[in-house]
């Protein structure tokens, strides 16, 4: 059925939900996974606020890079664990939807798998969420994976924000 799954990740919460259901999903059908993750364009917010110190574009382009590293670096650990084959990629786009299309396609991959909060289609457009963009240009199959109480508790917990 699959043999190849593609696994968006993130430094998000729902990354992890993402990474969970799809390297099990990889484990029962006995296929590969390609964890990819993209790097943020390098866009400044246009308002009427005061200018903001931004870092230089090559410092913020080196830490999103290590960052990605790291987080990539966790989601092999999960799939070595469980005894998937797993590769990573990072990559860039005119935005994610496009840049996840894109390497989906270039990957020959079979599933897209990709984790989204749980709000409704209209806040997932103004967070900047991907979900709605890449149903729409998706090549493959996407599986969308919800964020548990547990993965938004721990990221909570991660970050230092206290919970009511």
């Amino acid at each position: 059925m699959y043999k190849k799954l593609f696994i968006v990740v993130n430094d998000g919460p729902v990354c992890q939900a993402a990474i969970r259901e799809g390297v099990a999903l990889a484990q029962s059908v006995n296929a590969e996974v390609l964890f990819h993750y993209v790097l943020p364009r390098n866009v400044l917010p246009v308002t009427d606020l005061p200018p903001v110190v931004m870092p230089p574009p090559e410092q913020l382009m080196r830490e999103s890079t290590e960052l990605a590293q790291r987080i990539l670096h966790a989601a092999t650990a999960v799939a070595q664990a469980a005894g998937v084959r797993s590769q990573t990629i990072i990559t860039t786009g005119a935005d994610d939807a496009h840049a996840v299309a894109d390497a989906t396609k270039q990957h020959h991959c079979d599933l897209i798998v990709a984790g989204t909060e749980n709000r409704n289609s209209v806040m997932r457009i103004l967070t900047g969420s991907i979900v709605p963009g890449l149903i729409t240009l998706a090549p493959t199959p996407v599986l969308i994976c919800h964020a548990t109480e547990a993965d938004l508790a721990a990221a909570r917990a991660a970050a230092g924000v206290a919970t009511i």
